[in-house]
């Protein structure tokens, strides 16, 4: 018999060497006490046997899409109702977003899905890819967004919604960050306000199944994609600081998600 599920919160990590579990916080508030190995999915899903069930993919679009779609294809779930939710920590543009504030996506666009050539002087340039069959933008439902932003300003965290950017690359500074705001204003869905590395490989996946309609992403900012100052981008990323906002973005992410998913299941 098939466990049904009602909503699959997604997450990318648990442990990582000096940074928060994305996994713990939901072992530890919800009763996930039941574990299905999938051939494909790098760890096992974890369910509370009403309705609930954790998804764990690793880092990064590709590992995102595989783990998803390996769970879709499964005849162990029954998954024709789920929401899936996708939450973790992620950068976001100075000035825009605070340490700590949760956004989440009304459109998800894949950062790596361009061209990229040698400019003049050895500065890199960029452009829309032309040989796409599929768009590089997924737009999730206005609606169930709004909801899900109406439920989650009722925690103590600045709620947001906007563009997410997702890359397979993990990029810091304020030239690369340019050319991010020209791709988003080149693909109209601005203004960009987080940046990450595995939602475009899940909206992939759930679109290909076709139900991309039942998918939020639930971000904490827990740094910010350029530096704040004269410090250049190498000197930002490298500082022992720089993780210090992962903790407080987790949690705001985590407390913003873990609402949504009591009102759904309520």
């Amino acid at each position: 018999m098939s466990v049904d599920l009602k909503v699959v919160v997604i997450v990318a990590f648990d442990e990582l060497e000096t940074l928060p579990s994305e996994r713990e916080p939901w072992r530890q508030r919800y009763c996930l006490d039941t574990a299905i190995t999938l051939k494909g999915c790098p760890t096992p899903i974890l369910h509370d046997g009403d309705g609930l069930g954790l998804l764990t993919t690793g880092i990064g679009k590709t590992a995102a899409a595989v783990s998803t779609s390996t769970l879709l294809a499964s005849d162990r779930f029954d998954l024709d109702d789920t929401v899936f939710i996708s939450v973790g920590v992620a950068g976001g543009p100075p000035q825009i977003v605070d340490i700590g504030s949760v956004v989440i996506s009304s459109m998800i666009l894949d950062w790596d899905l361009k061209v990229r050539w040698d400019g003049q002087e050895g500065h890199i340039q960029i452009g829309l890819n032309e040989y796409l069959d599929e768009p590089s933008v997924f737009q999730l439902d206005e609606a169930f967004v709004t909801e899900a932003v109406q439920v989650a300003s009722a925690t103590d965290a600045r709620v947001l919604r906007g563009t997410n950017v997702c890359g397979d690359e993990l990029w810091h500074g304020a030239s690369l960050a340019r050319q991010v705001s020209w791709l988003v204003a080149t693909n109209d869905c601005e203004p960009y306000l987080v940046t990450e590395m595995e939602d475009a490989g899940t909206a992939r996946a759930l679109d290909r199944f076709g139900i991309l309609d039942r998918y939020l992403s639930i971000r904490g900012i827990s740094n910010f994609d350029r530096p704040e100052d004269d410090t250049t981008a190498r000197e930002s990323f490298l500082e022992d600081d720089f993780e210090a906002g992962f903790s407080r973005g987790l949690s705001a992410a985590f407390e913003a998600a873990s609402t949504i998913v009591d009102h759904l299941r309520s």
